[in-house]
């Protein structure tokens, strides 16, 4: 009987490395598959011992080809299996990973590689001319690796080598894979950090795991299929859209593309349960369903708005969720019909558009969180999300305010064990944002008597009008957002000669709206002008 409770024990006891997390999955969850890709033929997946034996041997094949323990990789590529074998393949080697943005420059890349000092690189096909093209003279990792999982042999030349080279190399090397510690630093990610100049972020591997198991600890994570949209250099999606499923022994299926279509239809194939975003696709994907509404036939667009009105009916006497019932055929036709859960995170999210979310029978939640962070920090409860709120702190996390002014706003900090070791090489700047333990956020926000969190804006980004009145111009983008005319937008203050800043804005049109609703009218400029001005008076009246 003493020794069943002790395997029970020993199954149960919770991974200290980003390797163990996966060794122990793998153990747990063997046949079921971990990571799926999309491909025209047919999805081709990736059970989780597929996954550890694959990480395992291309570890193996980085240290046989030369990479050193504690060296640096750099993944420079979109989402795929591919990039996850990647990260847990350095991983087993014991090195540390440098994910890497591909929407920087050719130039921002190289000089990331070259301030990181990455000793080798997994890189997508679509990207090798970035790494060899350098100028003469500029520094280069010594290893670079064809991140295409098409199974060829070679690289595209003779300084790449691909991934069946490296596994080849890797069932060649005899030694056992070097061990990490909880402490060791598993990522550097280079972020514009809390004060706004690129940094790199050192992250540890018991930062991440720390943040996933109060993750998992703080949602109900079943048996779920996730689908993957945000790019994975992203701490966003790494820690939740990837460790955590795979902690949990979910699935993953990683999107085509961002563009709207391709999401419906990756989200309807692969039944998708749970997905990831920023509040900018959430909103245009509601946005998208209300549009389809508005061209339908009009005894359709009649009975939505019945039933619409009913939902908020039963939302005034108590009962928000009538919609799960209502409205499951539109969820259907919009593939949504599997989905139970939709996180926000990255930015401020609207309050209507979880709203929205829910009066059609879907739970949309906001969560907050820095890379600083690994990331998140908050999330709302499922059970009872505030939809202003960026929720309450994760289990084990600590939250204050600084010097908190007569309303009880003040910069938030926060303290746990998700926490960055600090700034790579920049002793100063980490000095400047860790103090005894707390993360300052450079958040201006306060916390309500039920422990929710509310975001008001950045510090610096705060405008004092020449009447002394203090703007946030988080909250006057989140109302023009709302606007189905308007993609994105940027309000900043514009300091006058007299004193104080005036209030100015950068719109981006949504070109795609606007040529829907006003298709055969000109988009030219005064036009366009014209639009925006009435979009934004609107929307500072509402």
């Amino acid at each position: 009987m003493d020794l069943l409770k002790k395997e029970k024990k020993k199954e149960t006891k919770e991974p200290a490395t980003i390797a163990g997390l996966l060794a122990r999955s793998a153990e747990a969850f063997g046949s079921r598959p971990a990571l799926v890709e999309r491909l025209p033929q047919g999805d081709r997946a990736f059970s989780y011992e597929e996954l550890r034996q694959k990480a395992e041997t291309m570890g193996k094949g980085l240290l046989k080809s030369g990479f050193p323990k504690g060296g640096k990789c750099a993944i420079l590529g979109p989402n795929s299996p591919w990039w996850g074998m990647a990260y847990m393949a350095v991983q087993m080697a014991g090195g540390i990973c440098v994910p890497v943005d591909s929407l920087l420059s050719h130039n921002e890349i190289r000089h990331l590689l070259a301030d990181s000092k990455v000793d080798a690189a997994f890189v997508a096909p679509k990207f090798h001319d970035t790494l060899l093209e350098v100028p003469r003279g500029f520094p280069t990792p010594r290893l670079l690796i064809n991140l295409d999982g098409t199974g060829e042999g070679k690289g595209p030349s003779r300084k790449f080598i691909g991934l069946e080279a490296l596994e080849t190399a890797g069932k060649e090397y005899r030694k056992e894979l070097p061990a990490k510690n909880a402490g060791d630093i598993a990522s550097i990610i280079y972020t514009s950090g809390t004060t706004g100049q690129p940094k790199g972020v050192m992250l540890t591997n018991q930062n991440f795991v720390s943040d996933v198991i109060a993750c998992a600890r703080a949602i109900d994570i079943g048996d779920e299929r996730f689908l993957s949209v945000l790019p994975l250099h992203h701490t966003f999606e790494f820690t939740a859209g990837f460790l955590l499923p795979l902690y949990t022994g979910c699935t993953i299926t990683y999107a085509r593309s961002l563009k709207s279509k391709y999401i419906l239809e990756d989200l309807k194939a692969s039944r998708a349960t749970v997905m990831l975003g920023v509040p900018l696709l959430f909103q245009k994907m509601l946005e998208g369903i209300y549009r389809a509404v508005d061209r339908s036939p009009a005894v359709k667009r009649r009975m939505f708005m019945t039933l619409m009105g009913a939902v908020k009916m039963a939302e005034r006497i108590g009962n928000p969720h009538l919609g799960r019932r209502l409205f499951k055929a539109l969820r259907e036709k919009a593939g949504l019909g599997t989905i139970r859960l939709l996180v926000s995170g990255g930015a401020p999210l609207l309050p209507s558009v979880p709203q929205g979310f829910r009066r059609l029978g879907l739970t949309l939640i906001q969560g907050y969180g820095l890379t600083e962070a690994s990331p998140v920090l908050t999330i709302n409860p499922e059970e009872a999300p505030v939809d202003a709120s960026i929720g309450k702190p994760l289990p084990g996390v600590r939250a204050r305010v600084e010097d908190p002014d007569p309303t009880g706003t003040g910069e938030l900090a926060f303290k746990g064990p998700m926490v960055m070791k600090g700034y790579y090489k920049d002793p100063e700047a980490t000095a400047k944002v860790l103090k005894d333990g707390w993360l300052l956020t450079g958040d201006l926000g306060y916390i309500d008597e039920k422990g929710y969190i509310y975001i008001c804006g950045r510090g610096k980004n705060l405008i004092v009008t020449p009447a002394g009145k203090n703007v946030y111009p988080e909250e006057i983008e989140a109302v023009v957002n709302q606007s189905p005319y308007v993609l994105e937008s940027l309000v900043y203050g514009h300091r006058l000669p007299s004193g104080g800043e005036e209030v100015r804005a950068v719109v981006v049109p949504d070109f795609e709206a606007i040529g829907n609703d006003f298709s055969g009218h000109d988009m030219d400029e005064p036009f366009l002008r014209k639009l925006m001005d009435k979009e934004i008076r609107r929307a500072m009246q509402g």
